[in-house]
């Protein structure tokens, strides 16, 4: 339970923030009228992350799983910025 928390803790921080920071990037148009918008909504992402962690097995799946998460939002975030042409 404890590996639980500390997962949807510790790597549903940076997995909200990548998904809050993909979501302005690919906005259309200009991004500057949904930045607050978006970044209001990221601490009930987080929450949401966190509570989700409860649902795996164990807490080695839930690292293993928000790990690829982290990584799959990243990956997308620089290619955004590398593709996209953004702010």
């Amino acid at each position: 339970m404890l590996a639980k928390t500390f997962a949807g803790i510790v790597l549903g921080l940076p997995l909200s923030l990548a998904v809050i920071s993909l979501a302005i990037w690919i906005w259309p148009g200009s991004s500057e009228a949904v930045v607050m918008p978006f970044y209001v909504a990221f601490f009930p992402l987080w929450v949401a992350v966190m509570a989700a962690t409860y649902l795996f097995r164990n807490g080695a799946r839930a690292w293993a799983w928000l790990a690829a998460a982290n990584a799959g939002a990243f990956a997308a975030l620089f290619a955004a910025k590398q593709l996209l042409p953004g702010l």
